[in-house]
């Protein structure tokens, strides 16, 4: 038998298995001791929709080989599955009522249990199947980032990725791609548009023929958590970022900024004195700062911060002049600095701009004037970082350490575009939880 298959089914008989386990673990929690007489009610509605179960999670692709991985991507295709399914269910409970279970809560409290449940069966699916869970990949198309990518697929190993061969272009005759198809063993074919040439037609029989292909640019966002420089142009702004100002984002994440930093305000009053007070004993100067730095719109606004270096300059800065990046190991910084900055503290006075309004506790770290003036020279469409407003933390910071130059720069400008196309509170609160743990490990700068 097919290992492929085998696989397959196996997932199948599980995710089964799963559905009717969280069907007993939600009766068994509401009804206890009641729940065999809720079980014969419950069971054969819920029986009736199991297989559209099944059939929304094969149409979100999760029996795919792509998917017995751990990732965000996977997450997300069960989350959207579960949710499709829960809405079938629950249209079909109200139009069909007689007969069908009441309290229509309980669909609810069900789908809570089995979206992640099916997610933990998912993990132990990798675990069990991580070493014979190997992609085979064909990449079809040239550049940087192709490169790049092959690169990290092959330091990842852990990511079960193999590139078997890359080619610039679509192959004129079907025999000659189904040759290398077939040679390869390929799974996945990554189509770059921009850069490959040749009868794109050709791939259509693949998707008939259960070989994948996706677009090279959506699996590169996927995979690295960051979008390709060699991408942008300003076409892709405008169809990518369309809808970075929707109000119901920006209205429900400003009311966030305003409960957490009120609430942390409270802790920021309570330390101010103590943090005053070492900064003063260590070094002479300003124990908190003031420094310019680019918003929202290009908008300079006066960040605050605890002052971690020797003051040289007039605002309490280490510069008498012109900004210069810290360095790693930094002899400017003083000995309370470099306590505060590995456990983030010298950044709580920005509470004070969360509540003003200038900054979010999530979004691209804010950059001096002077900096943003060299970056833009330099770097193309390095000004679309300020299409968001700045934050506390931020997806570059939680994927990259410390830059001190343009190349990071650019690197780091990769994640703050990936973050602004991808922005949710979902995502907020996965920046805000790893930024938590870094701070707790003592990771990063």
């Amino acid at each position: 038998m097919d290992r492929g298959f085998f696989r397959k089914a196996f997932t199948l008989i599980g995710d089964w298995a799963v559905l009717y386990l969280a069907l007993f673990l939600m009766l068994a929690a509401r009804y206890r001791g009641e729940w065999p007489d809720q079980w014969a009610i419950h069971f054969h509605p819920f029986s009736l929709l199991f297989p559209v179960w099944i059939l929304i999670i094969y149409a979100n692709y999760l029996y795919e080989t792509r998917f017995f991985r751990p990732s965000l991507d996977g997450a997300r295709a069960m989350g959207n599955a579960t949710l499709i399914a829960f809405l079938f269910s629950l249209s079909l409970f109200y139009l069909f009522p007689p007969g069908l279970i009441h309290p229509r809560r309980n669909l609810l409290i069900f789908t809570i249990l089995a979206g992640v449940m099916l997610l933990i069966w998912r993990v132990f699916l990798y675990r069990l199947f991580r070493k014979t869970v190997v992609t085979n990949v064909l990449c079809i198309g040239g550049g940087s980032e192709v490169a790049e990518l092959v690169k990290y697929l092959k330091d990842t190993p852990a990511l079960r990725y193999r590139v078997r061969k890359c080619i610039d272009s679509v192959p004129a005759r079907y025999d000659d791609l189904a040759k290398i198809i077939g040679e390869h063993h390929i799974q996945l074919v990554l189509f770059k548009p921009r850069t490959a040439s040749g009868t794109i037609k050709n791939l259509f029989p693949m998707m008939s023929s259960g070989v994948m292909v996706l677009d090279f640019e959506d699996f590169y966002e996927r995979t690295l958590n960051k979008v390709s420089p060699y991408m942008l142009n300003d076409m892709w702004f405008i169809k990518n970022l369309e809808n970075v100002t929707q109000n119901i984002h920006e209205v429900s994440k400003r009311v966030i900024d305003i409960l957490v930093g009120a609430l942390a305000s409270i802790v920021l009053a309570i330390i101010t004195p103590f943090m005053v007070l070492l900064i003063k004993l260590d070094s002479p100067g300003p124990a908190i700062f003031k420094q310019e730095r680019v918003g929202k719109g290009g908008k300079v606004f006066r960040l605050y911060k605890f002052r971690t270096m020797r003051s040289i300059g007039k605002d309490g800065s280490a510069e008498g002049g012109t900004a210069v990046w810290a360095q790693e190991n930094d002899p400017r910084i003083t000995r309370v600095g470099r306590l505060l900055r590995r456990t983030r503290l010298d950044e709580l006075p920005q509470l004070w701009n969360i509540l003003k309004g200038d900054m979010s506790i999530v979004g691209p770290r804010p950059e001096r004037p002077g900096f943003v003036e060299k970056l833009t020279r330099k770097i193309p469409h390095y000004n679309m970082r300020h299409l968001v407003k700045p934050g506390l933390t931020g997806w570059a910071q939680i994927n990259y350490e410390y830059g001190d130059s343009v190349k990071d720069a650019l690197i780091k400008l990769q994640y703050d575009i990936y973050y602004a196309k991808k922005r949710s509170l979902i995502l907020d609160c996965a920046i805000i939880l790893k930024t938590m743990r870094m701070i707790l490990t003592g990771a990063g700068r």
